[in-house]
């Protein structure tokens, strides 16, 4: 479900401005808007943007005005923004400005925390929403994390902040009614937080929501998924303050099952130098507590092939999520790092500029940033930490339980053909 989206649509109905949500995952929409918002859950969009912007110039004309989202966006400069998706192409992530630009004046909006989104999930048409209800759903919970992990391009290095608690509750019960509606007898969620467990106060708040909602629907299931820092769950587990304990069995109580532990690497220098704040017997702790102290499905989320780290680093990674498989059932999540992201920390580097300047040149490649691609000549030019980075990532993603699915990366110089492949090979190949 494309939270993001749905909530700048559902400020922008609550400033008075008509929204009308086109979902391209069901097919090419029919768009008649002057002013159109795309949004880009990740740099491997940003060619895709671009084509969806000359389709809909083409069928209604040069003059649309668009507004570009997600959080890569902040990462650009104007110049990098324009280079990309032209002069007619604005910055979408403050709304304020989206919608003074529409209205031709000043206009006060509410901030997305206290915006509910049920405005925006009554534009999604009927079966749509059924088939978004009978999968895995994101929920906005909250935005914002602690740490300042090098790699990541998300909302870091500020704390954590919840969603107004009843507004989330009243999200949560309309999207219980609407499955219910369908014959569904339960919701999957994978929480929005970037660290579960980093306020947990304001965790048990919403713990306690969630199970007020299955109780006012007897029979009916939530479960929840998400993410947590390795600290951030040693911390819950014995808080300083006696107001914070008990996070971890609230939100288990509430149907929470599965919890990916970010441990990105196999090594000191790994962690050290992406500013991780952990260590190997941090993260056995965390993984082994999950399981046998709480009955949490641990995951292994192993983002690995740091341009900044040693060329043995690959290896201790898998060996280090071979052993997880072996000793507690953690399941393998691999990505292979990429250092140059618009909103991280490689990104903006000087010794960055040319890298930077063939994606710019090159938008397509920009579909290489992803996660999940095997390393390429543009993201790890070392040829032994590229070959060792590959190797180890293809190899745990044999593993049992791994729920990655390799891409093959686009790479300078490709012919027809070769792009093709890629293309064809790359077709489906998502996470569950």
């Amino acid at each position: 479900m494309p939270t993001s989206l749905l909530t700048a649509g559902a400020v922008l109905l609550d400033a008075g401005i008509g929204v009308t949500i086109h979902d391209e995952n069901f097919g090419s929409s029919n768009i008649a808007s002057k002013y159109v918002g795309i949004n880009l859950l990740g740099a491997p969009y940003i060619p895709e943007a671009i084509k969806l912007q000359n389709r809909i110039k083409k069928e209604i004309g040069n003059d649309v005005v668009f507004f570009l989202g997600g959080k890569l966006i902040d990462g650009l400069t104007d110049e990098q923004l324009s280079k990309l998706f032209g002069p007619d192409s604005y910055r979408g992530n403050d709304l304020g400005s989206v919608a003074s630009r529409i209205l031709g004046k000043s206009v006060p909006v509410k901030d997305s925390l206290s915006t509910s989104l049920i405005p925006a999930y009554n534009g999604i048409p009927t079966e749509i929403m059924r088939e978004y209800l009978s999968r895995e759903i994101s929920l906005f919970v909250s935005k914002g994390c602690s740490s300042v992990c090098d790699f990541c391009a998300a909302d870091k290095g500020m704390p954590e902040t919840y969603r107004s608690q009843q507004i989330i509750k009243d999200d949560l019960s309309y999207l219980v009614q609407k499955a219910k509606s369908f014959g569904l007898n339960g919701l999957s969620i994978y929480m929005s937080n970037l660290d579960v467990f980093q306020t947990p106060q304001e965790l048990m708040r919403f713990a306690q929501s969630v199970r007020e909602i299955k109780n006012e629907n007897p029979g009916f299931e939530i479960h929840l998924r998400g993410l947590s820092r390795v600290s951030s769950f040693l911390d819950a587990r014995k808080p300083a303050n006696i107001m914070d304990r008990g996070s971890i069995e609230a939100i288990v109580e509430a149907g929470f099952h599965t919890v990916g532990f970010g441990v990105d690497g196999g090594s000191t220098e790994a962690w050290k130098n992406n500013h991780k704040g952990q260590n190997e017997q941090m993260c056995i702790e965390s993984i082994r507590s999950a399981r046998e102290n709480y009955g949490l499905t641990p995951e292994t989320l192993m983002v690995f092939g740091h341009v900044n780290v040693s060329v043995n680093d690959p290896r201790a990674a898998y060996d280090f999520a071979k052993a997880m498989v072996e000793q507690y059932g953690a399941i393998p999540r691999p990505h292979v790092s990429k250092w140059r992201i618009p909103g991280n920390v490689g990104w903006a580097e000087p010794s960055g500029e040319s890298e930077r300047e063939v994606l710019l040149s090159n938008p397509e490649l920009f579909q290489s940033l992803d996660f999940t691609a095997l390393p390429s000549k543009l993201t790890h030019p070392d040829l032994e930490l590229r070959a060792e980075a590959t190797k180890y990532f293809l190899l745990m993603c044999m593993l049992p339980g791994n729920t990655t699915k390799p891409v093959l990366p686009l790479e300078l110089g490709m012919g027809s053909k070769e792009v093709d492949h890629v293309m064809r090979h790359n077709i489906k190949q998502w996470d569950r």
